[in-house]
């Protein structure tokens, strides 16, 4: 019974609740296992879920992520699904606060970020600085947590590609001498994929460890302060239970 009223509960689009919904944008790139554009991920399942807890009308959409951070800034869409608490972000959104920190416990999920390499390179990640790297290094695209990191330490990169594969492939090609990417699809990639994983390895130092939220415009949360908070609160609560636990475990 209780298996039921879970598939009924992400079965049901959060925005039957009301019409007047928040509107959160998620990616149109599957970022395994925390959003998907044509199924729900964990942390779609846990706004659903959170949702329905706070009594808060929400439904996402899905579009490509430069087009989903230019309608937030715009107004069109009241927010993001999976962004990182960054300086370009912090611009423009509003994210759940302690003080003049961003609150962990509201956030969607914890995520590490590795370095790979070819097999064999020189280059290298100490946990502080590249070594023997001249070419730009290999990020995804769209993701300012990364970019934004790379530019507090004046190092180049290349984010003109989105699709962890392609980068795999670039890095293969000699297009750069690093490839920084979410551990969870770049290892799944090289757990699947023979053509990586003969020639790739990733480096026994993460990169950055990040943690990604749903943030709402500043004007979106100047006008609904009460219903943005308490779907923030809501998450923190529902992420620690046993029915989201059991509602994704089979998510990949």
């Amino acid at each position: 019974m209780k298996a039921l009223a879970s598939a009924l509960l992400l079965a049901l689009p959060v925005s039957a609740f009301c019409q007047d919904a928040m509107v959160l944008c998620v990616e149109d790139q599957a970022a395994a296992p925390y959003t998907f554009p044509a199924k729900d991920g964990t942390m779609q399942v846990l706004i659903k879920m959170a949702a329905k807890q706070a009594n808060v009308p929400v439904t996402m959409k899905v579009a490509p992520w430069k087009r989903c951070i230019d309608e937030v800034r715009s107004g069109a869409t009241s927010g993001l699904v999976n962004a990182g608490f960054t300086p370009f972000h912090a611009e423009y959104a509003a994210y759940p606060m302690q003080g003049d920190k961003p609150n962990t416990a509201a956030a969607l999920a914890r995520m590490d970020i590795l370095a790979y390499r070819i097999k064999g390179s020189n280059a290298g990640w100490d946990g502080s600085k590249f070594q023997n790297v001249s070419k730009p290094v290999l990020i995804p695209s769209g993701f300012a947590t990364i970019s934004d990191r790379l530019k507090s330490m004046n190092v180049p990169y290349d984010d003109n590609t989105k699709e962890p594969a392609r980068n795999f492939h670039k890095l293969i090609a000699g297009q750069g001498e690093i490839l920084l990417g979410f551990d969870g699809e770049m290892n799944a990639l090289l757990a699947t994929r023979k053509e990586f994983s003969d020639k790739v390895e990733a480096l026994p130092k993460q990169f950055m460890t990040a943690d990604f939220y749903a943030p709402v415009s500043k004007t979106y949360y100047a006008a609904n302060k009460e219903k943005v908070e308490a779907l923030w609160a809501a998450i923190g609560k529902v992420k620690k239970s046993k029915e989201y636990q059991d509602a994704i475990k089979d998510i990949k």
